[in-house]
């Protein structure tokens, strides 16, 4: 089961997965993950130590990052917009994967 919570104090969605995708993998993680029907992606970006996918959800842009030195998995707004539609993305996800 992946965990979704909700920081408040550094506006970020962190995304805890059962299992944490291998760094060439996450893109592809990434678009299986985000494959609701209210989300679309715009870019998708590899580095060497991050990728990133960026969303359109509801108006809003968001991104979601991938840092493979610490397997951390984290989705934050694109603007003070999305900023706010940040806990409408959480419960939409939340209901997404009951």
């Amino acid at each position: 089961m992946t965990n979704i919570t909700l920081d408040p104090i550094h506006h970020v969605l962190l995304i805890t997965p059962t299992e944490i995708p291998e760094a060439d993998e996450f893109l592809f993680w990434a678009k299986l993950f985000l494959h609701q029907p209210d989300i679309t992606i715009v870019e998708e970006l590899e580095g060497a130590d991050r990728h990133q996918t960026r969303f359109s959800y509801e108006n809003g842009t968001f991104n979601i990052n991938f840092e493979h030195y610490t397997d951390s998995i984290w989705i934050a707004p694109e603007g003070t917009g999305s900023q706010e539609q940040l806990i409408n993305l959480s419960k939409y996800l939340l209901t997404s994967f009951q």
